[in-house]
């Protein structure tokens, strides 16, 4: 599916990022932006119904998994980076992680421009609306869990 960000959308997404002059500023805006754009999608699918992890929605319309949750996130965050609003960081291609053996879990990936440091982006712990959390790759792939 895919969807045009409104008018009113565009206008609260320049807003987020309108006084973002580091990397940490930059990761908050991120999160507060995801949160915008699921918002903006939801008009144009059943999304809101999503809960967290794969098992509280049960059969669901609109449900998704991490992969869903990951690919979304990507896209969103090129949206944001082809509209010049990430000055500090790169979208890279989703990440996975199974740090034990059948838990395998996907999440969005940025690099920091300036040191290198490599963040997850993950919005598939919280139910729709929560803005996701945005960490350390390191320490997201070790198992993290809110």
């Amino acid at each position: 599916m895919s969807f045009e960000v409104s008018e009113a959308g565009r206008a609260r997404l320049a807003e987020i990022f309108s006084d973002v002059g580091h990397a940490n500023a930059e990761r908050k805006a991120i999160a507060d932006a995801i949160v915008e754009l699921y918002r903006e999608a939801a008009a144009h699918a059943p999304i809101s119904a999503d809960k967290g992890g794969n098992f509280g929605d049960g059969s669901a319309d609109g449900r998704m998994d991490c992969v869903d949750h990951s690919e979304n996130d990507t896209t969103f965050m090129r949206y944001l980076a082809g509209q010049g609003w990430l000055r500090h960081h790169r979208v890279e291609k989703p990440a996975w992680r199974a740090p034990w053996i059948v838990d395998l879990h996907y999440a969005s990936r940025l690099t920091d421009a300036q040191s290198g440091e490599a963040w997850i982006v993950d919005s598939w712990f919280f139910d729709f609306g929560h803005k996701p959390v945005v960490l350390p790759y390191q320490q997201w792939k070790k198992g993290y869990t809110p």
